[in-house]
């Protein structure tokens, strides 16, 4: 009895430590279950993970939607956002077969295959088979891409959507239950449908791409909507491990058998008949070996600075015009070439829409992968030498000057606050009264200095930085009358915009480069057109763009049919800088505005090469390729006139009205009244004695007199003159035939000195925006006879300045009434010249 007690002892001892232990377990299991149930619920999906923009990758396209350049996601690859119906169905079933044939009757996490892979993976003693849910490897992606965006980079993400980094056993396992959670998180946020399509646009298919579409670009060069059985179920096998199945790295074969077990699986399961089966297994896959392009690489750099505010954009529409920017890129390749025996290495090139100003072809370099190559010369800061001269002339222009405005060519010195200022022209030549139409279209340095000092360098000054020439940071004084030759430094994007403007008759535009933005969810957005601004009259404007367009102007300098005149309407100038390390050529036609930079990135000179022989031939060429893009076919299609524009006959020498005696005239477009009112003296027919060839005084026999032509210059020419031996009519007169009282002695004789500038009763404005003590304005004089040693110059009987040969000084206004006289060494003065200044 005492054995049976014991026994029974034990038993209730034993049941009794049965108990708790089932009580302990199954608190210890209530437990767990509960802090797994807390952790789960705390598990929370990345903030903004299911954005759409996150996994796309940008295209930069031009104005057709030709791709110029697609930029990789943070993680490193491409990807292009597709809706669900917009892919084939093949793939969503290959994909279904592949990773997840449960997928539509789980709630992302498949217990039954997990089972199923835990027995296999013990009978094998190795993990042979996975349960991974297609939910589950969602959740994985999701994590890796939030992590990569973090960290600025996710290598592991590309590995493959199946695969893991080797870490340590426990991280693994935190990993795998935390897919579970958030596969369960999934579940309930989104859809099975959306589920899907997530997947399908964010797992890894290798060779640098995300997603789908991506893949089918990329290895079959078409749509995903567009896949056959099988080159969806390649697609198919390659999210398992994108590295272990690469068909570019070895890994055909690979590929080939797991793709062929996918599409056995389809059939299988009623997906495809046996005929489809049949022809999927027998097709031949030719993958494509495509290399992403990267065309019109300064302009792709551009837009996308420019569009990194707009963080959704996927698609980044530019205003490019491919096909142009190809033939523009090979012509600037081919003159560069043509010019390396003259030490040239560059160029740049712009393209721009009038209306618009949309840049329709950039060209910053002629290698973007050789040296310096990524430096953009169209934004680089140069000084562009004379082709800042147009808006000079069109600022006096507007301030009533003329184009028959006639301009003195001839030796000058101008005082500046670093010392006298002597310019000299291109030719080394002075050319003597030079109308201001051949004066701006033949280039010459010294009228558009006496033009710059006329209108003033600070409103110079004003007007470029109104037309957006913004690197123009230092005040009037820093660049003084050479501003107008260059001396400042712009960009060749600045030149481009201000001489559109011209061609828009003085309406200011900046360029445009981007036309819209897409999102990855399809919604474009046009950006919105920038309204003109008037800069430059109207009137004014035309007149600059109708004498750059004159090939008979720009003969003097330039002479006929080289590469400025080109078999359409077009106005153009060109600059050389010093020592001619740049040149330049801009210029219009009535749609398109192109500039063109030649030069060295390192700033060294070349050998001689200047706007006309550099920059010009490639502007004429791109030119002809632009309007030939646009379908501009009338060779004449010139710029419309304004109203308020006259045409008059006028010398082609003074520029006054035409008379008989003149051997050439012109028409000449004027501002309605402006034209000049007074018939030209410079041509005169002067009565001669015949037997002695001087003149005839009134007491000649008219048998004894001949009329013979002769250019009178005015007194500050004649000097210039003698110098080029141009024939003067006598100054004395036959003893037979003297001269009448009034004229004894010698011809036109007057004054030892005369002032050449201001003339009497000229009317001068104080600028209000500007500093009274900055405003100045130019004195000049002539001398007849020997040169003198210097003028003294008074105005209101005060000594103001004194000057050497060429006799030019300058006397700061001020308001009121003032008498200007001019004194040589000897005592003698000028007549009086009186001004006012207002």
């Amino acid at each position: 009895m005492s054995l049976w007690r014991h026994i029974a002892g034990l038993w209730r001892r034993a049941r009794a430590w049965l108990l708790r232990l089932v009580v302990a377990s199954l608190s210890l299991g209530l437990f767990i279950a509960l802090s797994a149930q807390i952790w789960a619920s705390l598990q929370r999906l990345p903030p903004g993970c299911l954005e759409v923009n996150k996994v796309a990758s940008r295209r930069v396209v031009d104005r057709k939607g030709r791709l110029l350049r697609e930029v990789p996601t943070h993680a490193e690859g491409r990807a292009r956002w597709t809706r669900l119906k917009d892919l084939s169905p093949h793939l969503l079933w290959a994909t279904l077969t592949a990773e997840d044939r449960r997928f539509f009757r789980h709630h992302g996490v498949d217990w039954l295959a997990a089972a199923r892979a835990t027995g296999q993976n013990l009978r094998s003693l190795r993990v042979v088979s996975g349960a991974s849910t297609l939910t589950m490897q969602l959740a994985r992606l999701l994590d890796a891409q939030a992590q990569s965006g973090a960290q600025g980079g996710a290598r592991n993400l590309l590995a493959g959507a199946g695969s893991a980094p080797a870490t340590s056993r426990k991280s693994s396992h935190h990993r795998k239950a935390r897919q579970v959670a958030l596969a369960y998180r999934l579940e309930r946020r989104l859809s099975k449908l959306q589920i899907l399509e997530h997947y399908l646009n964010r797992a890894p298919y290798g060779s640098g791409t995300l997603g789908a579409e991506a893949a089918a670009r990329r290895y079959f060069d078409k749509p995903a909507a567009q896949l056959s059985p099988a080159e969806a179920a390649l697609l198919a096998s390659l999210p398992k491990s994108p590295s272990g199945y690469n068909p570019f790295s070895g890994r055909r074969k690979r590929l080939l058998r797991r793709q062929r077990h996918i599409l056995r699986e389809m059939h299988k399961r009623g997906l495809l008949s046996t005929s489809v089966l049949r022809l999927a297994l027998a097709e031949r896959l030719d993958l494509n070996k495509i290399r992403y392009p990267f065309r019109a690489p300064h302009l792709v750099d551009h837009a996308l600075a420019l569009a990194t505010p707009t963080k959704n954009a996927t698609v980044i529409e530019t205003t490019l015009a491919l096909p142009l920017q190809r033939e523009v890129e090979r012509l600037a390749r081919a003159q560069i070439a043509a010019l390396k025996d003259q030490r040239v290495s560059n160029a740049a090139v712009l393209v721009v829409d009038n209306a618009s100003g949309e840049v329709l072809a950039h060209v910053g370099s002629v290698d973007y992968s050789g040296p310096a190559g990524q430096v953009d010369g169209t934004r680089a800061k140069r000084q562009p030498g004379s082709a800042l001269k147009p808006f000079t002339y069109a600022l006096a222009l507007e301030r009533g000057m003329t184009p028959a405005s006639l301009l003195a060519d001839l030796p000058a010195f101008f005082g500046t606050e670093h010392g006298d200022y002597a310019p000299r022209n291109y030719d080394g030549v002075y050319h003597g009264p030079v109308r201001l139409r051949v004066a701006l279209a033949s280039s010459y340095n010294i009228p558009a200095i006496r033009v710059a000092q006329r209108v003033g360098v600070p409103r110079l000054l004003e007007r470029l930085r109104a037309l957006g020439f913004g690197s123009l940071t230092q005040n009037a004084k820093h660049y003084g009358l050479g501003l107008t030759l260059g001396n400042g430094e712009v960009t060749l994007e600045q030149l481009v915009a201000a001489y559109a403007t011209l061609a828009r008759g003085g309406r200011s535009l900046p360029l445009r480069r981007l036309r819209a933005t897409t999102s990855a969810s399809g919604t474009r957005h046009a950006l919105p057109m920038r309204k003109s601004k008037p800069v430059i009259d109207a009137r004014a404007a035309y007149l600059i763009a109708h004498i750059l367009a004159d090939p008979r102007a720009r003969q003097p300098a330039f002479g006929r049919h080289g590469p400025l005149e080109v078999p359409f309407w077009a106005a153009v100038k060109t600059g050389t800088s010093k020592d001619f390390r740049d040149n330049f050529t801009v210029g219009f036609s009535r749609r398109v505005t192109v500039g063109v930079w030649v030069g060295n990135f390192d700033g060294s000179p070349m050998a001689r090469v200047s706007g006309v022989t550099g920059a010009g031939p490639l502007w004429a060429k791109v030119i002809t390729a632009a309007r030939r893009y646009l379908g501009e076919e009338q060779p004449h299609d010139a710029m419309p006139r304004p109203a308020g524009l006259v045409e008059t006959s006028i010398c082609a020498l003074s520029g006054a009205l035409a008379t008989s005696r003149c051997p050439a005239s012109n028409e000449e477009l004027f501002v309605d009244g402006s034209a000049p009112g007074e018939p030209c003296t410079f041509h005169q027919e002067v009565a001669l004695e015949k037997k002695t060839g001087l003149r005839a005084g009134p007491g000649c026999a008219r048998s004894q007199v001949e009329y013979q032509p002769f250019i009178v210059y005015p007194v500050r020419y004649r000097r210039w003159a003698r110098r080029r031996k141009i024939p003067a009519p006598p100054t004395t007169y036959a003893p037979r035939c003297p001269a009448p009282a009034r004229h004894e002695g010698t011809l036109l004789a007057g004054p030892a000195i005369e002032i050449s500038f201001p003339t009497q009763g000229d009317i001068f404005h104080v600028d209000p925006d500007l500093r009274p003590d900055a405003q100045a304005m130019p004195l000049e004089a002539n001398v007849r006879g020997a040169a003198v040693a210097e003028v003294r110059w008074m105005v209101d009987d005060a000594l103001v300045a004194k000057s050497a040969y060429p006799y030019s000084a300058s006397w700061r206004i001020s308001r009121g009434k003032h008498r200007v006289v001019a004194l040589l060494p000897d005592g003698s003065r000028s007549a009086v010249v009186t001004i006012s200044v207002q």
